[in-house]
């Protein structure tokens, strides 16, 4: 039995519970009979052909030759009729690399064109919603941003002004990953191929988004921490261990290796996430969920600043927008890994729902929280600009990584057997 069949009959890896052939009958229950035959994804109704009359019949009845009309002219072929819309498949009926987990029905045919994948957005399948959890927010930034680095919204700094180079660099991590996100929802059943390429563009934009993250810290929130100011570091140590130390050093070698570590990180969690598509990957989402945690430890400064320097009294702003953020990011990745509720009841939410749904919402909720408080820190970096971002330094560090996930995704998309679900 294959594996994508057993992640519908009980888990994502139907070996955490019971015997295969029993969830394998407790899956034909839900469904209501044993699996049919494939049908076609646009079955055609069977209209019977007319026998051809034999030539010998027409000269009988002094007809007109085939395909031609009375007066002797090629006679005109009639208009094929309109496409009609393809009918939702189930979870049976598509191939095993699109089947997701707990999720029975609601599937579209493989090998839909560009014109029906985009009349699904308004149709009630399982990805229409996953597109509009991303496709609204996506809107949404796209007019916050345009707001402050077009409109003057960060105050009287033009656009092209150095200061708002890291703001450049998160709102193109933030608007990628929501775009890219909408289109591998929305492409995905193009082909097996393209549908793979999608998913592997999909995870790079959220290690670039990530990556355009730390950029943004590194200028605007960390430059203000007491943690990294080496004097009051110092005076700390000294304070609670007694130590005579001058942590100068260690924190010039942290400031001048966050961005080089960021890039690597964000290099090996794509590779890490395209390798969960393998076959032999049996607990993708937890893999998934968790190497896009670790990005996220390059906010530890703020946490330790938090616990060590009060920073809800000195700080407000970024205290409670920053833990709802984690917040949000916990619920996320607990729908991301449990399943639930499409675990519970298996088909009862298909369409609307399911997990992947509120993961989506939720991340949603971290990132704009997270805008905030990046916001509030370009605010106070442009009062007193400790030093201006360079190009090299930002958009170059962009670029690069840019040209590293382009290699790693490119690697994966030769690797035969790395199609999985989703």
């Amino acid at each position: 039995m294959s594996r994508a069949r057993r992640c519908h009959l009980g888990s994502r890896a139907g070996k955490e519970g019971g015997a295969a052939p029993a969830a394998r009958s407790a899956h034909r229950e839900l469904l209501g009979s044993e699996p049919r035959a494939r049908r076609l994804a646009c079955p055609r109704a069977a209209v019977p052909a007319r026998p051809p009359r034999r030539p010998a019949e027409l000269r009988s009845r002094g007809g007109p030759p085939p395909g031609t009309s009375p007066g002797g002219l090629p006679r005109a072929r009639p208009a094929a009729p309109p496409a009609r819309p393809a009918a939702l498949l189930r979870w049976d009926e598509v191939p095993e690399d699109f089947v997701e987990c707990f999720i029975l029905s609601g599937y579209r045919r493989l090998h839909c064109s560009a014109q029906e994948c985009l009349a699904s957005v308004l149709q009630p399948t399982n990805e229409t919603l996953n597109f509009w959890t991303h496709f609204i927010p996506l809107l949404l930034f796209l007019s916050r941003f345009g707001r402050l680095l077009l409109l003057r919204g960060a105050g009287d700094v033009p656009f092209h002004h150095p200061a708002l180079l890291p703001l450049w660099c998160y709102a193109s991590g933030v608007l990628l990953t929501f775009a890219m996100s909408c289109t591998a929802h929305l492409f995905s059943c193009l082909s097996p191929r393209l549908r793979a390429a999608f998913f592997y563009l999909d995870y790079a934009s959220i290690s670039y988004y990530g990556f355009a993250s730390t950029v943004a810290y590194s200028y605007y929130l960390l430059p203000g921490l007491s943690l990294l100011d080496a004097g009051v570091l110092s005076r700390y140590v000294q304070q609670q261990l007694g130590w005579q130390l001058d942590c100068s050093l260690p924190i010039a070698a942290y400031r001048a290796m966050v961005l080089p570590v960021a890039l690597a990180l964000a290099v090996g969690c794509t590779a890490a996430c395209c390798r969960s598509r393998a076959a032999c990957c049996a607990y993708p989402f937890a893999v998934r969920t968790f190497v896009f945690a670790m990005p996220l430890s390059m906010a530890c400064p703020i946490m330790l600043e938090s616990l060590i320097f009060d920073l809800r009294t000195r700080n407000p702003t970024l205290f409670v927008y920053f833990y709802r953020r984690y917040f949000w990011l916990l619920v996320a990745a607990f729908f991301n890994v449990s399943k639930i509720p499409e675990r519970i009841q298996p088909g009862l939410f298909d369409i609307v729902g399911h997990s992947h749904q509120l993961f989506h919402i939720f991340t949603f909720l971290s990132i704009y929280d997270q805008v905030h408080y990046v916001e509030d820190g370009l605010a106070e970096f442009l009062k007193a600009a400790p030093a201006a971002p360079t190009y090299l330094g930002t958009v170059g560090y962009m670029l690069l990584l840019t040209v590293c996930l382009a290699v790693v995704v490119r690697r994966f998309l030769n690797v035969a057997d790395l199609c999985k679900q989703d």
